[in-house]
């Protein structure tokens, strides 16, 4: 069985040989580790393809990643400035300071210009240069963040939370909306070049800044749309997002997504809420657990979890967020052994 049959199988809870073990993103945790930033990395003669793979078989992730760093470039069309010399980039001017001014802007325009970007371009290089490699070994994920995220980016999380807040629904939804239909293109762009898992992070929606009412609200819909708008294409998504979200695993799991990462929640709980309709993808901390713990510990908390999921399925062992980058390999490939040791 290939990686890419058994993440299929799981997400899909029929019977496989083991759980698989996937990382999320990690690609500025591997930039780190070669000396690298994301730019730098676009700039490589292959876009870092060939660099990606192996580093991604080296930690034994049965998912690898690629299109990370195109998003930014939507940015700059719209009037904004971005520092792309860091290890991530950096927003030093948000395109809008207030909602409304999403009225000056037509998507359509935004898209183009998007394209034409050099960054983004180089990601479609990277996306095409590492499917080449892989062939259908395994499953890549990409994109960016949600729509949801998206909106906050463009204004800037704090001020899209005062909004959120005290601003005016209708400039909120058309954010959101008008960032929807950026992630679509972008996606469709991703699953020409190989894409077939979409990654859609919304960080924003974290449970420890809205509430779940908020999420049904405001960000649910926007994903559920986008799935939607792809599904024909790629049918495979995942949504990931960070801090408290025991709250929101049934929501999520009723709109019959493909697999929702989580972060710091009690996994078995997450499961019975879940009840066989989304895949569930996490969850061991990269700050507590993975960054501290030694590689034996790393393997025992991955094996107890492991063993708690078993009666259920549809649980792919992952860390619960991003990798930072004090995570030490043999702490990954320790979850990897744990994974192939069923």
């Amino acid at each position: 069985m290939t990686s890419k049959e058994r993440v299929l199988k799981t997400i899909r809870f029929e019977k496989t040989d083991r759980a698989p073990f996937a990382v999320l993103n990690g690609q500025m945790w591997i930039a780190a580790r070669h000396g690298l930033t994301m730019a730098s990395m676009l700039d490589l003669p292959d876009a870092g393809a060939q660099l990606l793979v192996d580093a991604y078989r080296e930690i034994g992730t049965e998912i690898m990643t690629s299109g990370c760093a195109a998003a930014w470039p939507m940015m700059e069309v719209m009037g904004g400035k971005v520092k792309m010399d860091a290890i991530s980039a950096e927003i030093l001017t948000r395109p809008l300071s207030s909602l409304d001014e999403i009225e000056n802007f037509d998507v359509n325009e935004v898209i183009a210009g998007m394209r034409q970007e050099h960054y983004y371009q180089r990601t479609l290089v990277q996306m095409r240069g590492m499917r080449r490699i892989v062939g259908d070994e395994c499953m890549i994920g990409g994109g960016f963040f949600g729509p949801f995220t998206m909106a906050a980016q463009m204004l800037g999380v704090e001020d899209f939370m005062v909004e959120l807040l005290v601003g005016e629904e209708e400039d909120v939804l058309k954010a959101i909306d008008f960032a929807a239909e950026i992630v679509i293109a972008y996606l469709e762009d991703l699953i020409e070049c190989g894409l077939d898992l979409i990654t859609v992070p919304e960080p924003a929606a974290s449970g420890d800044l809205i509430k779940p009412s908020d999420f049904e609200k405001f960000v649910l819909p926007a994903d559920v749309k986008v799935r939607d708008r792809l599904a024909d294409k790629c049918p495979a998504y995942l949504i990931h997002i960070c801090g408290k979200t025991d709250k929101l695993v049934g929501t999520v799991a009723e709109t019959g997504m493909s697999i929702f990462s989580v972060d710091s929640i009690n996994m078995v709980r997450a499961q019975m809420d879940s009840a066989g309709r989304c895949a569930l993808f996490g969850n061991l901390s990269p700050a507590h657990i993975l960054s501290n713990k030694t590689p034996d510990e790393v393997y025992a908390i991955s094996r107890a979890l492991l063993e708690s999921m078993k009666p259920y399925g549809g649980f792919i062992l992952a860390p619960g967020c991003d990798l930072a980058p004090t995570i030490p390999l043999e702490n990954l490939q320790a979850m990897a052994r744990a994974a192939r040791e069923g």
